[in-house]
């Protein structure tokens, strides 16, 4: 059993202020995802644009990715320029308060493929349907199998190999976790990410990652970050 992570309206506040300054960095920093552009230098600017936007800190190391490095869903490997066609995959979070947000989103750079397009709409969908059963007394699993159960009915589920999310807030992985296993109910004031990926070896991968409220009635998205495909 786990201590039930609640988070009263100041923390939800404070997280919810950390994630907006996440997105405004993102924003700030999408004109210089292009073609021989290094994915060390993007990942310095979205920290140097949290900071002057007023984050205390990183929440974490970032993750960001490109090309066939984004199908490793913890990244990895030689330090990569960005190319035509590639997928960028940006796991990312900023800290106000000490409390960490946490969102991922993958962008295209150039022209992109069909089967491209088609990977990114099939974990979209099995987000917005995961995020669609959140709400108290419904198990971590159910969330999970929500997603997991879309992406292998599409023919992708042996390439969706982590759980779907975590519980944070001091600390950006607590417990509850939306995994196969976890069987604890949801309950109001807990705080979730929500991010299915699929992952195709070698070739490149997909994540889309929200951070959501359980309320008394259902949920609340924190996030507001676009998630329609970028093609930059």
């Amino acid at each position: 059993m786990w201590l039930p992570c609640f988070k009263t309206s100041k923390e939800v506040e404070k997280l919810t202020r950390a994630q907006r300054i996440t997105e405004q960095a993102l924003e700030q920093t999408l004109p210089s995802f292009r073609p021989g552009v290094s994915e060390l230098d993007l990942a310095i600017e979205l920290g140097t644009r949290m900071s002057k936007l007023g984050s205390d800190r990183k929440s974490y190391d970032f993750i960001l990715t490109s090309g066939p490095k984004t199908s490793r869903p913890h990244g990895g490997g030689p330090i990569r320029r960005v190319e035509n066609g590639d997928f960028v995959m940006m796991d990312m979070g900023s800290q106000i308060g000490g409390y960490a947000s946490d969102m991922t989103r993958t962008v295209a750079v150039g022209s992109v493929t069909e089967e491209q397009k088609r990977v990114y709409e099939i974990v979209l969908e099995a987000q917005r349907r995961a995020i669609e059963s959140i709400r108290p007394g419904v198990p971590c699993s159910a969330v999970d199998e929500t997603a997991r159960g879309y992406i292998a009915s599409m023919g992708y589920g042996d390439y969706f190999g982590h759980g779907l999310g975590h519980s944070l807030g001091i600390e950006i992985h607590e417990q509850p976790r939306l995994s196969p296993v976890c069987t604890d109910e949801l309950e109001p004031g807990v705080i979730v990410t929500v991010e299915p990926g699929i992952y195709l070896p070698g070739r490149f991968g997909v994540r889309i990652e929200d951070m959501v409220l359980v309320t008394e009635t259902g949920h609340c998205n924190l996030t507001e970050s676009p998630k329609e495909l970028m093609i930059l």
